[in-house]
């Protein structure tokens, strides 16, 4: 099993993917920091709908019309959506040895309500066939955005075939 520093010299390709639970919580007021009560790691394959993976730039044209070039290493994206509720699912692969290895998943589910929304996850260590499920982070709200910052230093998951959520990280 491959056990890398997602800085170092390999390259890691890095693709997410947003699922949504079937039954959402009722919006209410918008404008509240309010915490979900779903508890997403309860949640099944058939309990969520998911779209495709995306690679960093999919779909989105800079004002100039070039197409951005997704880059390894580190993934951004960015868009009109309201997070609540959304799981993010992020596929990391290594590049430097293709089809070698099984990917390595992260799983974050964003249980804070905000309009703006920042997640940065730090001190990732590739685990070849593992998953990282995030149900912990730490929200702050600065300047009314929800803002998570979430190191995996130290945290290498679990197996991803036969867990929970092996289903969800499908194509």
């Amino acid at each position: 099993m491959d056990s890398l520093d997602i800085t170092s010299s390999s390259k890691f390709k890095i693709e997410m993917k947003i699922c949504e639970p079937i039954n959402k919580t009722v919006i209410g007021d918008w404008f509240t920091n309010d915490t979900s009560d779903i508890v997403f790691s309860k949640l099944t394959a058939a309990d969520i709908n998911c779209g495709k993976y995306m690679v960093e730039g999919e779909g989105i044209e800079v004002l100039s019309g070039e197409k951005i070039v997704p880059r390894y290493n580190s993934y951004k994206f960015s868009n009109q959506r309201f997070a609540w509720e959304s799981i993010l699912i992020f596929r990391i692969s290594n590049r430097s040895s293709p089809g070698l290895q099984p990917p390595m998943y992260v799983i974050v589910p964003i249980k804070h309500k905000s309009f703006v929304s920042s997640v940065s996850i730090a001190d990732v260590t590739y685990k070849s066939g593992n998953v990282v499920f995030i149900d912990k982070a730490t929200a702050t709200f600065p300047n009314k955005r929800l803002t998570i910052n979430h190191s995996l230093k130290n945290e290498t998951g679990i197996r991803i075939e036969g867990s929970t959520f092996s289903s969800w990280v499908e194509d």
